[in-house]
């Protein structure tokens, strides 16, 4: 989805304004998933995949990996995997060639973001 967004080219994809436009368009995203009701389109979970994913890279990048913000992002990519693979896992194998091109390797994907997810945040805990 940011292919057509021109400055992130000048800027980089570890810019923190890309990082900030990535949070919006995925607090958007989500916002119209659950006003609508409805199960997730393939193309809305790619967006939301792609954006987590870009996201966390760049949270890991300048915040480190173990900041509660690279946590929340690591869930969004875990749920966004789980929701292709549940709804339109061609359309995650396509996109992810090479990488989640297979059940399994998606699977895995998704069980490793949502364990670093749960030990992130279970480093910022009350309990």
């Amino acid at each position: 989805c940011f292919r057509f967004f021109p400055k992130v080219r000048e800027l980089g994809e570890r810019h923190l304004a890309v990082a900030r436009v990535r949070r919006e368009l995925l607090a958007a995203i989500r916002l119209q998933l659950e006003e609508s009701g409805a199960p997730p389109s393939a193309p809305s979970l790619l967006a939301l995949l792609e954006s987590a994913l870009e996201l966390w890279r760049t949270q890991r990048a300048l915040l480190g990996p173990l900041h509660p913000n690279c946590a929340e992002s690591l869930h969004e990519v875990g749920a966004s995997i789980g929701g292709l693979l549940a709804r339109a896992p061609r359309a995650l194998f396509a996109r992810y060639p090479g990488v989640w091109d297979t059940p399994a390797a998606a699977s895995h994907a998704q069980r490793h973001a949502l364990e670093l997810h749960r030990g992130i945040a279970a480093l910022y805990s009350n309990e």
